[in-house]
């Protein structure tokens, strides 16, 4: 398979900081990417521009062969591109079906007169997108809270909630923001086999943001790594772990195998 994601050389300045400088990086079609670095490496304002809540100073932002930096987030969610966040953003007063069934909006026929005349259309999209949504429900494990509202769920099942919402969107390309922060190492068990299933079962192309070093070594087949808005290396995760500037800059000297010292 081809690149589904091609970043060619963007930097990114606000004002006098240099966020990113010349980062180019690819993303093979029907793969799991990692993008790691420390804290102020530039990879959240990376996956902004990735995902159109940044226009890039300069350089470009392919997708599928075509360039779209610039494009605003929801021509990205209508072209296959789609994300959740290191603060996850659901609709907490909504029901966890609710919160699936906004997700397969964004591909529906129906507008506003739709909804208000409650059209035959209107009806029989609303009952397809809730046969969807509760067949991906449980595909993620959280079926059985369908009816809870999503502030009521744990931190760890809000994180499947919303990803559940962006595989809704008929996203190709998936950005995981720091998909297990605040998880406790049972919760990332389950999220590293739920990546995966997105990954074998769906086909979901998926590039993540994270900071746990054992994860991201096991999920990932490419893992770029920034630092000070710069990439000092991409590779497979072995050579990633041997890699010497990596080590030095964000593994810490004494890590082996998949541990770290402090």
């Amino acid at each position: 398979m081809g690149n589904i994601l091609e970043i060619k050389n963007v930097s990114m300045r606000f004002g006098g900081l240099q966020a990113l400088h010349d980062v180019s990086m690819t993303v093979e079609e029907g793969s799991i990417a990692g993008l790691i670095g420390p804290n102020g490496a530039g990879k959240t304002t990376l996956f902004n521009i990735i995902s159109g809540f940044l226009t890039p100073t300069s350089g470009e932002v392919i997708f599928e062969g075509k360039p779209v930096h610039g494009l605003p987030p929801y021509r990205l969610t209508e072209i296959g591109i789609n994300r959740t966040f290191q603060n996850i953003r659901l609709l907490q007063e909504m029901t966890v079906l609710q919160n699936v069934q906004l997700g397969y909006h964004c591909r529906t026929r129906t507008g506003l007169f739709d909804a208000l005349g409650r059209t035959s259309l209107f009806k029989q999209e609303e009952e397809t997108t809730r046969r969807q949504a509760l067949e991906l429900l449980d595909f993620v494990g959280i079926a059985q809270y369908k009816d809870e509202l999503a502030k009521n769920l744990s931190y760890g099942l809000q994180r499947k909630l919303e990803i559940a919402r962006a595989i809704a969107t008929g996203a190709k390309l998936l950005l995981l923001d720091e998909p297990s922060a605040g998880m406790n190492p049972a919760e990332k068990d389950g999220l590293a086999a739920l990546v995966r299933a997105i990954n074998d079962q769906l086909g979901r192309t998926v590039l993540l943001i994270e900071h746990d070093m054992r994860l991201v070594m096991y999920l990932s087949q490419k893992i770029t790594v920034l630092n000070q808005g710069e990439k000092i290396a991409e590779g497979d995760p072995a050579q990633i772990q041997s890699h010497p500037r990596v080590i030095e800059a964000y593994l810490g000297r004494s890590y082996k195998g998949g541990e770290r010292s402090a």
